[in-house]
C-alpha cells in the first residue's frame, strides 16, 4: 500500500482507483493488503472466533423446503 505523502499511513484505495492502475501495480497493491490482513486475522481471534452461520441460516435441513 502507498504511503499517503502527508503522513506514514497506508493509502486507502477505492475500487474505481484500483480498476483505473495498471494490473501489475494494482496486483502489487491488493498483495500487500492482503499480506497485512493475513496477519491480523492470524493474531486478532476476534476476526475468526464466529461461525458463518447459525443453525436455522441454512434451509438444506429445513422440513419446510420444496423440492425442485
Amino acid at each position: 500500500m502507498s504511503p499517503n505523502p502527508v503522513d506514514s499511513t497506508p493509502r486507502v484505495w477505492t475500487a474505481t482507483e484500483l480498476r483505473r492502475l495498471p494490473p501489475e501495480e494494482r496486483d502489487a497493491i491488493l498483495e500487500a493488503a492482503a499480506a497485512l490482513a493475513e496477519k491480523e486475522y492470524k493474531t486478532d481471534v476476534a476476526l475468526t472466533a464466529f461461525e458463518a452461520f447459525g443453525e436455522g441460516d441454512l434451509h438444506v435441513n429445513s422440513s419446510d423446503t420444496e423440492s425442485r
